[in-house]
Protein backbone atom coordinates (compact mmCIF):
# COMPACT_ATOMS: atom_id res chain seq x y z
CA UNK A 1 0.00 0.00 0.00
CA UNK A 2 2.80 2.01 0.67
CA UNK A 3 4.32 1.83 -3.26
CA UNK A 4 0.72 2.76 -3.73
CA UNK A 5 0.68 6.05 -1.61
CA UNK A 6 4.00 7.11 -3.34
CA UNK A 7 2.80 5.75 -6.75
CA UNK A 8 -0.22 8.40 -6.93
CA UNK A 9 2.04 11.24 -5.62
CA UNK A 10 2.21 14.62 -7.64
CA UNK A 11 5.47 15.99 -8.53
CA UNK A 12 4.07 19.32 -8.15
CA UNK A 13 3.57 18.88 -4.55
CA UNK A 14 6.03 21.21 -3.21
CA UNK A 15 6.92 22.36 0.78
CA UNK A 16 3.50 20.30 2.12
CA UNK A 17 3.16 18.10 4.74
CA UNK A 18 4.18 14.71 3.55
CA UNK A 19 3.74 12.79 6.25
CA UNK A 20 -0.17 12.73 5.19
CA UNK A 21 -0.79 10.71 2.11
CA UNK A 22 -2.52 11.88 -0.78
CA UNK A 23 -5.30 9.26 -0.48
CA UNK A 24 -6.03 10.62 2.80
CA UNK A 25 -5.91 14.12 1.78
CA UNK A 26 -8.43 13.51 -0.33
CA UNK A 27 -10.75 11.36 1.63
CA UNK A 28 -11.01 14.36 4.28
CA UNK A 29 -12.21 16.70 1.19
CA UNK A 30 -14.42 14.13 -0.01
CA UNK A 31 -15.54 14.82 3.68
CA UNK A 32 -15.69 18.61 3.54
CA UNK A 33 -12.74 18.92 5.45
CA UNK A 34 -11.39 22.60 4.20
CA UNK A 35 -8.10 22.41 5.58
CA UNK A 36 -7.80 19.20 2.86
CA UNK A 37 -9.19 21.62 0.32
CA UNK A 38 -6.75 24.00 1.14
CA UNK A 39 -3.86 21.47 0.77
CA UNK A 40 -4.87 19.92 -2.28
CA UNK A 41 -4.77 23.63 -3.95
CA UNK A 42 -1.20 24.58 -2.79
CA UNK A 43 -0.07 21.14 -4.10
CA UNK A 44 -1.87 21.50 -7.70
CA UNK A 45 -2.19 25.43 -7.92
CA UNK A 46 1.02 26.20 -9.57
CA UNK A 47 1.19 23.04 -12.31
CA UNK A 48 -2.91 23.67 -13.20
CA UNK A 49 -1.95 27.66 -13.30
CA UNK A 50 1.12 27.19 -15.72
CA UNK A 51 -1.13 24.74 -17.86
CA UNK A 52 -3.96 27.38 -17.84
CA UNK A 53 -1.44 30.15 -18.92
CA UNK A 54 -0.10 27.86 -21.73
CA UNK A 55 -3.45 27.67 -22.95
CA UNK A 56 -4.96 31.10 -22.14
CA UNK A 57 -1.63 33.84 -22.77
CA UNK A 58 -3.67 35.60 -20.27
CA UNK A 59 -3.21 36.29 -16.87
CA UNK A 60 -6.11 37.33 -15.44
CA UNK A 61 -8.06 34.48 -18.28
CA UNK A 62 -5.54 31.74 -16.48
CA UNK A 63 -6.33 32.56 -12.93
CA UNK A 64 -10.39 32.60 -13.76
CA UNK A 65 -9.81 29.36 -15.75
CA UNK A 66 -8.05 27.92 -12.48
CA UNK A 67 -10.53 29.37 -10.03
CA UNK A 68 -13.28 27.74 -12.46
CA UNK A 69 -10.80 24.60 -12.23
CA UNK A 70 -11.09 24.41 -8.22
CA UNK A 71 -14.33 24.78 -8.20
CA UNK A 72 -15.08 21.72 -10.60
CA UNK A 73 -12.80 19.73 -8.34
CA UNK A 74 -14.12 20.55 -4.84
CA UNK A 75 -17.74 20.26 -6.14
CA UNK A 76 -17.09 16.54 -7.82
CA UNK A 77 -14.62 15.24 -5.69
CA UNK A 78 -17.23 13.40 -3.36
CA UNK A 79 -18.17 11.97 -6.96
CA UNK A 80 -14.65 10.43 -7.16
CA UNK A 81 -14.37 6.70 -6.81
CA UNK A 82 -10.87 5.72 -7.11
CA UNK A 83 -8.53 8.08 -5.07
CA UNK A 84 -5.73 6.42 -6.36
CA UNK A 85 -6.55 8.35 -9.93
CA UNK A 86 -6.93 11.73 -8.40
CA UNK A 87 -3.87 13.30 -9.96
CA UNK A 88 -5.11 12.03 -13.75
CA UNK A 89 -9.31 13.17 -12.55
CA UNK A 90 -7.35 16.28 -11.51
CA UNK A 91 -5.43 16.72 -14.85
CA UNK A 92 -8.49 15.36 -16.94
CA UNK A 93 -11.07 18.38 -15.51
CA UNK A 94 -8.22 20.74 -15.98
CA UNK A 95 -7.46 20.05 -19.90
CA UNK A 96 -11.44 19.98 -20.73
CA UNK A 97 -12.10 23.49 -19.30
CA UNK A 98 -8.97 24.86 -21.13
CA UNK A 99 -10.28 23.06 -24.34
CA UNK A 100 -13.48 24.27 -23.48
CA UNK A 101 -12.79 28.19 -22.71
CA UNK A 102 -10.03 28.34 -25.62
CA UNK A 103 -13.19 27.20 -27.63
CA UNK A 104 -15.42 29.76 -26.43
CA UNK A 105 -13.13 32.65 -26.75
CA UNK A 106 -10.81 31.62 -29.56
CA UNK A 107 -7.86 32.54 -27.72
CA UNK A 108 -5.21 29.68 -27.43
CA UNK A 109 -3.62 31.62 -30.30
CA UNK A 110 -0.16 31.85 -28.56
CA UNK A 111 0.94 29.14 -26.02
CA UNK A 112 4.91 29.94 -24.03
CA UNK A 113 6.48 26.99 -23.58
CA UNK A 114 8.79 28.67 -20.72
CA UNK A 115 7.97 29.06 -17.31
CA UNK A 116 9.32 32.52 -17.38
CA UNK A 117 8.27 34.64 -20.39
CA UNK A 118 10.87 37.56 -19.02
CA UNK A 119 11.83 39.33 -22.36
CA UNK A 120 15.42 39.78 -21.21
CA UNK A 121 15.85 36.24 -21.04
CA UNK A 122 13.71 35.09 -24.32
CA UNK A 123 16.47 37.08 -25.84
CA UNK A 124 19.05 35.31 -24.46
CA UNK A 125 17.94 31.61 -25.22
CA UNK A 126 16.73 32.70 -29.17
CA UNK A 127 13.81 34.04 -28.83
CA UNK A 128 12.86 33.92 -32.69
CA UNK A 129 13.12 30.08 -32.30
CA UNK A 130 10.85 30.26 -29.36
CA UNK A 131 8.47 32.87 -30.80
CA UNK A 132 8.07 30.07 -34.12
CA UNK A 133 7.51 26.93 -32.05
CA UNK A 134 5.42 28.84 -29.84
CA UNK A 135 2.80 29.62 -33.02
CA UNK A 136 3.65 26.01 -34.21
CA UNK A 137 2.07 24.61 -30.75
CA UNK A 138 -0.97 27.11 -31.14
CA UNK A 139 -2.39 25.88 -34.41
CA UNK A 140 -2.07 22.13 -32.91
CA UNK A 141 -5.73 20.99 -33.14
CA UNK A 142 -6.93 20.45 -29.45
CA UNK A 143 -6.29 17.22 -28.21
CA UNK A 144 -2.77 17.13 -29.75
CA UNK A 145 -1.96 20.35 -28.00
CA UNK A 146 -2.90 18.48 -25.02
CA UNK A 147 -0.76 15.56 -25.25
CA UNK A 148 2.39 17.63 -26.45
CA UNK A 149 1.55 20.00 -23.37
CA UNK A 150 1.37 17.25 -20.98
CA UNK A 151 3.84 15.10 -22.31
CA UNK A 152 6.78 17.69 -23.95
CA UNK A 153 5.86 20.28 -21.39
CA UNK A 154 4.33 19.25 -17.93
CA UNK A 155 6.77 16.19 -18.32
CA UNK A 156 3.56 13.05 -18.13
CA UNK A 157 4.10 9.80 -19.34
CA UNK A 158 2.34 8.08 -21.44
CA UNK A 159 0.68 6.07 -19.04
CA UNK A 160 -0.73 9.51 -17.16
CA UNK A 161 -1.64 10.80 -20.58
CA UNK A 162 -3.95 7.99 -21.19
CA UNK A 163 -5.46 8.74 -17.89
CA UNK A 164 -6.22 12.13 -18.20
CA UNK A 165 -7.63 11.66 -21.33
CA UNK A 166 -9.02 8.43 -21.20
CA UNK A 167 -7.42 6.95 -23.90
CA UNK A 168 -5.13 4.02 -24.22
CA UNK A 169 -0.80 4.67 -24.03
CA UNK A 170 -1.09 3.62 -28.11
CA UNK A 171 -3.85 6.66 -28.65
CA UNK A 172 -1.23 8.79 -26.39
CA UNK A 173 1.59 7.77 -28.58
CA UNK A 174 -0.36 8.51 -32.17
CA UNK A 175 -1.23 11.82 -30.91
CA UNK A 176 2.09 12.65 -29.78
CA UNK A 177 3.91 11.92 -32.82
CA UNK A 178 0.83 13.65 -34.75
CA UNK A 179 1.58 16.70 -33.06
CA UNK A 180 5.13 16.81 -33.25
CA UNK A 181 4.91 16.05 -37.14
CA UNK A 182 2.71 19.08 -37.25
CA UNK A 183 4.89 20.80 -35.32
CA UNK A 184 8.26 19.64 -37.25
CA UNK A 185 6.36 20.51 -40.45
CA UNK A 186 5.28 24.26 -39.82
CA UNK A 187 8.71 25.12 -38.58
CA UNK A 188 10.21 23.57 -41.57
CA UNK A 189 7.74 25.85 -43.64
CA UNK A 190 8.96 29.06 -41.77
CA UNK A 191 12.95 27.78 -41.65
CA UNK A 192 13.67 25.41 -44.77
Amino acid sequence: MNSQKEKIGDTAFNGSNRSESLLDIIRRCQDGDRKAMEEIYSRYRSSLFNLTYRYTRDLSSAEDLLQDIFIKIFTRITKLRAPEAFRAWVYRTAVNACISSTRKSGRGKHIPLTENDNPDEAEADNSHIRLDMEKAVSILPPKQKAVFLLHDVQGFTHGEIAQVMKWSEGTSKYQLFRARMKIRGHLKDIRP
